[in-house]
């Protein structure tokens, strides 16, 4: 719901939007534009702009017209109940009204007057309370979706918190791996070595063993 400058005096009248007005009525896009032009002359002019802004009276109307639709009647008969009625004078044969026949027609019309714009300000209110209720029910909706992607903002910012913990664990394994394979690859160097200067010293001892018979024949 807006609001928007409406008339000369300086007062704001509500207006509506295309898309909160087809939400109250629970209409396609297309099936309101239909309404908007086959009953354009029960709407304001603001209601025909482009974009349309609908007004208090405007959104009264339209419910009218979908209630109407909906009793079966023709868009003929619906422009004919919703447009008011002219007083076309006879110039030729006026009528001469005395006092009390003057009297009479001013209460008549007088009593008839708020009974009908009683109608017209209930309906109004009305519609005006549906839109409302719509609006509350779209700020809900809105309101669910938001908390809703705020949950799902907060498991994926801790799904990344756990996936980093799984990396910088899986870090300090290999660099463990890492220093345990160094280790065992420093003693196998030093288990070589020593494999080696036993088997040198061995090959000395089998050549001084060798040595010494030598000796021993040459002495007999």
């Amino acid at each position: 719901m807006t609001q928007s400058a409406s008339d000369r005096s300086g007062l704001q009248e509500t207006s509506y939007t295309f898309t909160e007005v087809a939400y109250h009525f629970q209409v396609t896009p297309e099936a309101l534009r239909g309404w908007m032009r086959r009953f354009a002359q029960v709407l304001s002019p603001g209601a025909k702009a482009e974009p349309p802004r609908f007004a208090t009276a405007d959104v009264a109307a339209l419910s009218m017209v979908q209630k109407l639709l909906e009793q079966g009647f023709q868009d003929e008969q619906i422009n004919e109940q919703l447009t008011p009625k002219r007083i076309v004078r006879d110039e030729t044969a006026p009528v001469a009204l005395n006092s009390d026949q003057a009297r009479q027609l001013v209460e008549g019309k007088a009593a008839l007057l708020p009974h009908a714009l009683g109608d017209i300000l209930s309906a109004i209110a009305n519609s005006q309370q549906t839109v409302l209720n719509s609006q509350s029910t779209v700020r809900e909706v809105v309101g669910v979706v938001v908390q809703d992607n705020f949950n799902l903002k907060e498991e994926n910012r801790k799904l990344r918190e756990r996936m980093l913990e799984q990396e910088r664990a899986l870090a300090e394994y290999q660099r463990r791996e890492e220093t345990r394979k160094e280790r065992l690859e420093g003693r196998l160097r030093a288990l070589e070595n020593t494999v080696a200067a036993l088997q040198q010293q061995v090959a000395q001892l089998i050549q001084l063993q060798r040595q010494s018979q030598q000796k021993k024949r040459g002495w007999w």
